[in-house]
């Protein structure tokens, strides 16, 4: 499951937008408008960089644009 949270007028320090994604309840992905880039937030994501090593480049595209809409 993704999540996305979009603020049309956020205080300092929070994000205008952000997306966590989850399996199974487990918080494995998040990006955010302030760094800009999906980052894995679980050890057994981070090893898709061996099968995949464009992965997170073209996830935190996708999340970009999605953040534009």
């Amino acid at each position: 499951q993704y999540f996305y949270t979009a603020v049309s007028e956020p205080t300092e320090g929070l994000p205008q937008f952000i997306s966590v994604g989850y399996v199974d309840g487990q918080l494995f992905s998040q990006y955010d408008s302030v760094t800009r880039r999906e980052q894995p937030r679980a050890p057994w994501i981070k090893k898709v960089d061996e099968f995949d090593p464009q992965y997170w480049d073209r996830q935190t595209q996708i999340l970009q644009n999605n953040e534009q809409v």
